[in-house]
């Protein structure tokens, strides 16, 4: 189960934050597409006990700090990506299943912060789906950002991001490093400007 992996991954972190040098605290989540709904749904449902605990692990909590998401699959009724809403809840869903996978209906007061990127033109998974998912987040006074692009298709990931929509890593980078508890300490200070040299004047 997806959300099983997700959960134990990151209980794991926690687990060996301090032999890795992580901060346990500031451990996120981050997904693309599918991987969107992997990681949106751990943001939403890190709470639920989906599988029998393995190790002292397991007693950590599963909260990401935060939840990256771009181009993600969350709602599995109207606008779901078909493939996977076959892959994930079978071929003929019932309405019960069906509002309990769409994410948005998950977003409670326990939901991390998150930040939401989508283009406009994605013709695989529709924007609406990060529509969907924000505006549950602002019902729910849970702190977003969201970036939506005109252009950009879906799976565009780093590389095929153009224009303006290729600041988006930075954009992301810095949203984390405001909302990861220690994030800030691992970027290196920078160093104050050089100064000018002086103007030169001419006399007559």
């Amino acid at each position: 189960m997806p959300l099983a992996d997700a959960q134990r991954a990151l209980r794991l972190i926690r687990h060996h934050a301090a032999e890795w040098g992580v901060d346990a605290d500031s451990v996120g989540v981050m997904g693309f597409s599918a991987g969107g709904h992997v990681a949106a749904s751990l943001a939403t449902r890190h709470a639920e006990r989906v599988y029998a605990a393995v190790d002292a692990a397991d007693a950590l909590d599963a909260r990401p700090a935060y939840a990256v998401l771009v181009y993600p699959v969350i709602d599995m009724g109207a606008q779901a990506h078909p493939g996977s809403r076959q892959k994930l809840l079978g071929d003929a869903p019932g309405d019960a299943l069906v509002a309990a996978y769409s994410l948005q209906n998950r977003v409670d007061a326990r939901t991390p912060p998150v930040f939401l990127l989508h283009a406009q033109d994605d013709t695989v998974v529709t924007v609406e789906n990060a529509l969907l998912f924000e505006a549950a987040l602002r019902k729910a006074g849970i702190e977003h950002e969201t970036h939506l692009y005109a252009h950009g298709g879906h799976g565009f990931g780093v590389r095929e991001a153009h224009g303006t929509l290729a600041l988006w890593p930075q954009l992301a980078l810095d949203w984390i490093r405001a909302h990861a508890p220690l994030a800030h300490a691992a970027v290196p200070p920078q160093s104050p400007p050089s100064p000018l040299p002086p103007a030169s004047a001419t006399t007559r």
